[in-house]
């Protein structure tokens, strides 16, 4: 038997998820729908295991649908879609043996969700204060060119005062691209003045009600969390652990192969930084035959996932 070549193990993982992706999709596509309308109101819907686990599913439908398609891979574009699939068949995985991780995925869901808009808000304000400071700076070099070019005498001077000015704006430009900001380019489009206006009146405003709402749904989570999981599962979502997981699902010896490549290549570390920064192509033949087999786990895992009040209805998408 030939072993198989990298492009022929991406052409096998393309046609997998060809062949099943889209059944697959359907089926939890009703699962979820055919669920939703066994509920009467949102909310005990919203705050239910098995809504999380679906949705959960329907997730790593998307990003299947996402991950190794070219015919070619670089060493961590694998490694990392490797790492993620690992850790994305262990949730599956918890979700099979035990409903609950469906609301320890929901509650770590909310709380990553507050953690994040919290540190947008954060930036945005820290912006707000950067492009204040930048547009007197600015304003700045708009007043000094108006004056050179009404002192100047002649011609010559005033290209060297535009050209001077050109000089300080860029140099302006390259201290906010420095700054690593996420509105950096727009204020440069827009100016800083009006960047810090429409922050400060519809960004920041935005991410305060998105963040309120967040808040409320984990208040409403946590009125039900003492009910809802067991004393074991209580503080899961604070103290997780990838090894401790994976232990729970039988798939530490997997966690210890797979996170030496992806530590030995992945983080730069002194035998990163000196040796070899590429897998060989034993490694990459391993790999790719790691992604192909763990998404057809992943298929497999979701297919034939069965709860209590759950039922195998199809649905077919009709948009394009």
């Amino acid at each position: 038997m030939f072993a198989k070549s990298p492009d022929e193990i991406i052409r096998e993982i393309n046609s997998l998820r060809a062949e099943r992706g889209d059944l697959i999709r359907s089926l939890v596509d009703g699962r979820l729908f055919f669920y939703k309308s066994t509920f009467g109101s949102v909310q005990p819907f919203e705050l239910d295991k098995l809504t999380w686990i679906l949705r959960a599913h329907s997730g790593t439908l998307d990003k299947l649908d996402l991950l190794v398609r070219a015919e070619s891979q670089d060493t961590f574009q694998l490694l990392a879609s490797a790492r993620n699939l690992f850790e994305n068949l262990i949730w599956i995985r918890l979700f099979k043996s035990n409903f609950e991780f469906g609301l320890v995925f929901y509650e770590m869901l909310i709380r990553q969700q507050i953690d994040s808009i919290e540190r947008n808000i954060s930036q945005v304000e820290s912006e707000i204060e950067l492009f204040e400071a930048y547009d007197e700076r600015d304003q700045a070099i708009t007043d000094q060119i108006i004056a050179e070019v009404k002192s100047a005498t002649n011609e010559e001077e005033r290209v060297a005062a535009t050209h001077s000015q050109h000089a300080r704006r860029e140099e302006l430009d390259r201290e906010v691209r420095r700054s690593f900001t996420l509105y950096g380019a727009a204020a440069k489009y827009n100016g800083y003045s009006y960047q810090i206006h429409l922050l400060q009146t519809e960004a920041l405003p935005k991410l305060s009600e998105t963040l309120a709402e967040c808040r409320r749904s984990l208040t409403d989570f946590e009125a039900i969390k003492g009910s809802s999981l067991s004393s074991k599962l209580q503080n899961a979502a604070n103290n997780w652990n990838w090894r401790d997981r994976a232990r729970d699902v039988g798939m530490l010896p997997q966690y210890d192969f797979l996170y030496r490549y992806t530590s030995r290549l992945l983080h730069s570390t002194p035998m990163n930084l000196i040796t070899e920064k590429t897998l060989s192509a034993s490694e990459e033949l391993l790999m790719l035959n790691y992604v192909f087999v763990t998404i057809s786990d992943l298929y497999d895992e979701i297919e034939e996932f069965e709860a209590p009040g759950l039922a195998d209805v199809f649905m077919i998408r009709t948009d394009p």
